[in-house]
Parts: structure tokens; sequence; C-alpha cells
């Protein structure tokens, strides 16, 4: 794949009820509803719990976009910027692989969902990760196109900044213990419940490494490749944002930059995706493992592919866990004073809870919602507020406000899980007592 120019590849709760289905982190890019909108100028990102700036440094959020020019910085000046934001002081420039969550492929000019990052430029941004074998240079994402690749230390570019609060973050590396060996020339990775084959299409995996060599295919006849691999007929090739997701970013060209015991023999070569480069019909994206970059080239390029199919994470093992806690703003009120009741669903499991809802109860008479998020929908018994999916180790909270016209004492009741995928449905069961006085 030919390498662009810049050296760049270019309460009175009763009942809070969860849902849950564990399915692929990265198997599409950054649909809105991916995202919670925290009402501050934040967002979070749901399958990974890293929350984002939804402006660039030097924009305003104004409450519905962002305002002004994005300042440039170099790279030694961007990996010292900090922040005071929306309540925090842990803000931080993001490493290279944080920074690809929030590209957007269907997208260009910007490469990114604009709903939740209204007037990014359409620039490079710069990532903290250093470009391994070159002190000089520092990894980037274009948000033009979405290129991943590096640039001299020296250039000017914007900066975004992230923090990890509700999650680990995401390391530069896979690391072989994110990864179970399925003992049948696949790996799952336990993050994402993406299963992999270890071997380039090709080679057969003899037990212990990837023998021969591996074929390459034009782009249109890639997208044909099935595989009969482990007894599983729904291989296929994996998308730009799936396939970046095994660079490691501490190897240096020549390579592979891969993580070889997990994927012996990986050809020093770009690999196809299946992601079409909008913009150019006769184009589509591929990850460069010779380096490390996200890059485009003509579909008639004949390249390697490695296939992946989306695994079930119950098939080994791995689940999310989902408890729930409920907290109220005091336990006694008085006639029509406000009163706040917060639920907050952490996944403590080892994979991504998906479609989790969160039901509040209120008494049926004598109540009145005084604030409520817009993703909350009354039923006539309760309010349904959808947090759709929570990552492993990460937690999403919603938050009613209401006040009492009626006096008394009010047990707000539990919390239940009746999907297959939860693995204890005792950690969600909670109970709160308001009294209310005249």
């Amino acid at each position: 794949m030919k390498r662009p120019t810049r050296l760049f590849s270019n309460l009175l709760l009763f009942f809070v009820f969860l849902l849950a289905f564990a399915t692929p982190l990265f198997a599409q890019d950054t649909p809105t509803s991916d995202f919670t909108d925290n009402g501050d100028g934040t967002v979070t990102h749901q399958k990974t719990g890293l929350t984002w700036m939804r402006c660039s440094l030097g924009q305003t959020w104004t409450g519905t976009t962002c305002s002004g020019t994005a300042q440039t910085y170099s790279y030694y000046n961007a990996i010292q910027q900090t922040a005071n934001f929306a309540g925090y002081s842990d803000w931080r420039l993001p490493n290279i692989a944080e920074l690809q969550t929030i590209v957007e492929r269907d997208n260009y000019y910007p490469a990114i969902n604009t709903e939740l990052f209204p007037n990014t430029p359409s620039d490079v941004f710069w990532s903290s990760s250093p470009y391994v074998g070159s002190a000089s240079y520092a990894w980037f994402v274009y948000f033009s196109y979405g290129n991943v690749s590096g640039s001299i230390r020296d250039s000017a570019f914007p900066v975004r900044l992230v923090r990890a609060s509700q999650s680990l973050g995401i390391g530069l590396a896979s690391l072989t213990t994110d990864f179970t060996d399925n003992k049948d020339g696949t790996v799952t990775h336990q993050a994402t419940c993406l299963m992999w084959q270890r071997c380039s299409v090709g080679q057969t995996w003899n037990g212990r490494t990837c023998s021969g060599s591996a074929s390459t295919y034009a782009f249109d006849a890639a997208q044909r490749l099935t595989s009969p691999l482990a007894g599983y007929n729904d291989w296929r090739i994996p998308t730009a944002s799936e396939l970046a997701r095994l660079v490691d970013y501490t190897k240096a060209y020549p390579g592979p930059t891969i993580n070889t015991t997990l994927f012996p023999n990986t050809p020093r070569n770009a690999f196809w995706s299946s992601s079409p480069y909008v913009g150019d019909s006769g184009s589509a994206w591929g990850v460069d493992f010779s380096y490390g970059d996200v890059y485009s080239d003509s579909r008639n390029g004949a390249f390697p592919v490695r296939l992946v199919r989306a695994s079930q994470c119950l098939v080994i093992g791995l689940k999310p866990d989902l408890a729930t806690t409920l907290s109220a703003s005091t336990d006694r009120v008085s006639l029509n004073q406000a009163m706040t009741y917060t639920a907050t669903v952490t996944n403590t499991g080892k994979a991504p809870a998906s479609n989790t809802s969160v039901l509040f109860y209120f008494p049926p008479r004598g109540t009145n919602y005084l604030s409520v998020p817009t993703d909350c929908v009354s039923d006539g018994v309760s309010y349904r507020c959808a947090l759709g999916d929570v990552a492993a180790g990460a937690s999403l909270t919603r938050a009613i406000t209401v006040s009492y016209t009626r006096r008394g004492a009010t047990n707000i009741g539990g919390l239940s899980i009746t999907d297959s995928t939860e693995s204890d449905d005792s950690n969600n069961l909670g109970e709160v007592i308001t009294t209310i006085t005249r």
C-alpha cells in the first residue's frame, strides 16, 4: 500500500431491570448510540469506558456546538496538555489505540461523528504515543479521512483530550494475557469477544506455529473468503478498526508490528480490511503490519488477509457481571422538596454487556417528575432508561429528580437481572427508604 505524503498513511425507585448480552467492542466505528452525552461538553464511549471532550483544545463548548478555532501544538507541547473540565482534572492526551476508537471512516472531511464532535478540524491530531524506532516521530490520526501514521514531532497539530475513569484505557500492544487460546488455531480477545484465526489465509496452523506462505488477494476477492476453521462458518474479513486493534505499537519497522506469540509467522505486509474508502470507490482500507499504519490503496492491490468472527464470550466463560447501586440525595425530605435518585450500573465482568436498561419505579400517586433524562421513557408505571452497552470495568449512571405531595415513608425496592448472560443476580438487589415530612 502506498504511504501518503507528510509521512502519514496520510428513589423512589422500585425496580432496576438490566438486560445484557455480550457483543464485540470494535465491530463498528462510532454510532451516536454508543456514546452517553454527559450534558457538560463531554461524551462517554459505552464500549470502552473512555470519556472524551467534545471540542478540540482551543475551542469552547457552547451547549450545542464547539465554537472558535482549535489550537495547534508540537508533539512536545501536546503531551503536556491537561485540563480542569467538567469537574475533572485527570484529562490527558489519548494514546494512538485510544484515539482510533473515535475515528469514523464512514465520514470524511472530517472522519469523525460530527454529532458527537462538532466542528472538528479535518486535520492531523496528535496522540501521546511515540513512534518506536524513530525518536523524532510520533503517532497521529488524520481526521480528514481516518489515516493512522507518524509525523515529525515538531509539526503543529490539534489535540483532543480524554479521561479513563470508567476504564483502564486501551494499551498499545495486544498482550498475550488479553487473549484465550482456544487450542484450535484460534484465539479470542477477552475485551472484544472477537475470535481471530492465528494464521493468515493460505497458512496452516500445525499446533505450534503457522506454516506455509500467506496468500494475497485483491480487495473484492478478499471479501468473498470463507473458512471452516474450528467448526465455524461465519468467518469474515475484519473492519479497519477491528484489524487495527491487533497492531503492537511498541514494535518498530520492519515488524511485524503484531504479537507474534499469538499470530506467528505474520507477513511484514499490509493486510486488507473489509472497510471501503469513502470518497473513492476504487480504494479500500488496510493495516500495514510492517509499520502499524492504517491507510488506503487501490482495490486491485494484492495483500494478505486474516479472518475474524464475532464470538459469544459465553462459549469460553467470559461474561458480563452487572452490579448496581442505588443512592438518594437525602433520606428525608419535606413535601414538594426536590429529591434526586441515582442508579449506577457497573460491569465487573470480563465481557461487554449490551442493551442495558434501568427501570425506575416510583409510587403511582403523589410523585411529581422534575428532571428525567431524555433517553428515559415512561410506560405509565415506570421510567425505562436505555444505557446501551457497558464495557468490562465501566460504569454508567442515570438520575431522576422528583418531589412528593404525600407524607410518609416509602421503600425503594430492588434490582434484578433475568438475562442469561448475567452471572450473578444477587448483586443487583438494593433498597432505599425515604421519609417524607410536612
